[in-house]
């Protein structure tokens, strides 16, 4: 299989793509063992377990695009390295306050809002550095194969979250994440000096900080392809994302605990991965534009199904095919999104695209934990993936990106 994926040939990737795996699970791993100990802690209720999805948009819409910046200005891998330790370190003071029963709601929301801010830089470097790991004709490949990592670290991470919190406890689940993003750190370390584009000018002032974050703005104005792959990714996930509503539906929804819960939530991943793996075996895919708006319709009908599942199986099922569309609408967003994009502007515009990218998913929860309030949990997930299609359909009727095609991005002024 190595032979078809040319992105493992260069040794920097396939040591970051290890590292990230093991980072990624640890931090998976963390979010899921929050949203249980959130559920826990308030009785049973989904909208405090959306409202995390706030607490973890704030800090991103604040610092984002600063981190963004900080990508295209300095050492993407030290920025790594640094971002990592912090997020480490606030996992510990989750064990730390879960092992001594301190473990308020306040406390908790505040750890989270904490890690978002590390997040915000972690996320613009991470997204840039790829570029500097692979040759552009790489790159689509290195996409897909970062996509199998990624995903199958939402797939184990779950699974040992559920299985620890049943058997060993919260404070053992946060020790063991910890000590994963640990091992990214040593992975980053141990890698040489990753060439990057030098920054256009330094930034010598607030004033002139502002100014290129700002070209950040004016250039995603002047690529709407671009543009258009960040906001259909927006609606999307942030009508079906469903994640804030998987402790109801492991409770009293399905009934399946903790330990289904984690299987529940790795469902997602397990779609994503194999998803991801086909993409990496097989030749670059032309058009794109048409299969990220096909793939995000594909998104809101599965996440209908779910929420209408009756059974641990069924619900498994259609998780995996959301998790498989969105990978497929990812890698695409992100191939056309990268091309388009010089590499001394592509940390700011990897924190403009975490608004989007993010913000979708963060904010979605909240919308989600309100509509269970209010309808249900079941009809909140079933009116989210209605509206998904909803827009699916409006891009496919209005607009351009549905033309799009691999090629167009040698031709096009991004």
């Amino acid at each position: 299989m190595a032979l078809n994926m040319p992105s493992l040939r260069h040794a920097d990737f396939r040591n970051y793509t290890l590292g990230r795996l093991a980072g990624n699970t640890g931090s998976s791993i963390q979010i899921w063992a929050v949203a249980w100990q959130v559920y826990e802690v308030t009785g049973g209720s989904s909208l405090h377990v959306g409202l995390l999805g706030l607490v973890r948009m704030v800090p991103l819409l604040l610092f984002s695009l600063i981190g963004g910046l900080a990508a295209d200005h300095w050492d993407r891998k030290t920025l790594m390295v640094w971002t990592r330790v912090v997020m480490s370190l606030l996992t510990l003071v989750l064990w730390w306050v879960t092992f001594g029963d301190d473990a308020s709601l306040a406390t908790i929301y505040t750890i989270v809002a904490l890690m978002s801010v590390a997040r915000a830089f972690d996320g613009p470097a991470r997204a840039a550095i790829m570029v500097n790991l692979v040759p552009e004709e790489d790159l689509p490949n290195a996409l897909s194969v970062n996509g199998i990592a990624w995903r199958l670290s939402d797939v184990i991470g779950p699974v040992i979250t559920g299985f620890m919190i049943a058997g060993l406890g919260l404070e053992a689940t946060y020790m063991f994440s910890a000590m994963l993003n640990a091992t990214l750190i040593i992975v980053l370390l141990a890698m040489g000096p990753i060439s990057q584009a030098a920054p256009v000018s330094a930034v010598t002032s607030v004033r002139e900080g502002f100014t290129q974050i700002g070209d950040g703005f004016r250039f995603m104005m002047r690529a709407p392809i671009v543009r258009n792959t960040m906001i259909l990714d927006f609606w999307a996930t942030f009508f079906s994302t469903a994640d804030a509503l998987f402790p109801a539906f492991a409770g009293p929804v399905l009934k399946i605990g903790p330990t289904g819960y984690g299987i529940l939530a790795a469902s997602t991943g397990v779609g994503a991965m194999l998803a991801a793996l086909f993409l990496a075996v097989r030749p670059t895919v032309d058009k794109q534009g048409a299969l990220v708006i096909g793939m995000v319709g594909v998104y809101g009908m599965a996440t209908v199904c779910f929420g209408v599942s009756t059974s641990l199986p069924l619900a498994m099922f259609f998780l995996a095919c959301t998790g498989a569309a969105d990978m497929v609408s990812t890698v695409m967003r992100q191939t056309i999104r990268t091309l388009a994009t010089p590499d001394e502007m592509r940390g700011r515009m990897a924190g403009v695209s975490v608004l989007f990218q993010v913000g979708g998913p963060q904010l979605g929860d909240v919308e989600a934990g309100v509509m269970a309030k209010a309808f249900g949990d079941r009809a909140s997930v079933v009116i989210g993936g209605v509206a998904s299609m909803v827009v699916a359909g409006l891009y496919a009727a209005n607009s351009k990106l549905k033309g799009y095609r691999h090629e167009d991005h040698r031709t096009q002024d991004a």
